[in-house]
């Protein structure tokens, strides 16, 4: 039993011996890669001094220029025609005294609209009142 647990343990301490030896080649790796990364990047820097990120633009005809702004105005006025937005009604009659209330007023006359009519003519008439 003493011989078994003393090769378990060798045989333990030999496989953590090859993972930390793996480790450090594997740390050592990433390192040069690490420094060869570095030197490309400057490298790449100092050829394009003074130059964006991306390099140049390249030069357009000003008939593409000519048409990309028209396609923008065209679509501008597209979207101003089709614009939802709507206008104040002048010759409505103003019955309300926010956008709340005038929301309520539409609601009541949706539901009671038709049994209210007779008084509402007779009201506009001035007879409904008494003398």
């Amino acid at each position: 039993m003493g011989e078994e647990s003393v090769n378990l343990i060798t045989g333990r301490k030999r496989k953590l011996f090859e993972l930390r030896l793996k480790m450090n080649v594997a740390r050592k790796a990433n390192q040069s890669a690490m420094v060869v990364e570095k030197k490309k990047t400057e490298v790449l820097a100092t050829e394009c001094r003074g130059m964006s990120k991306y390099g140049k633009a390249p030069k357009l005809s000003d008939d593409k220029i000519e048409r990309m702004v028209k396609e923008l105005k065209d679509r501008d006025e597209k979207r101003q025609s089709l614009n939802r937005r709507r206008k104040f009604q002048e010759e409505k009659d103003i019955d309300s005294i926010n956008d709340r209330n005038e929301h309520f007023n539409k609601k009541i006359e949706h539901a009671f609209g038709k049994y209210t009519l007779e008084i509402k003519n007779s009201l506009e008439r001035g007879i409904a009142l008494p003398d």
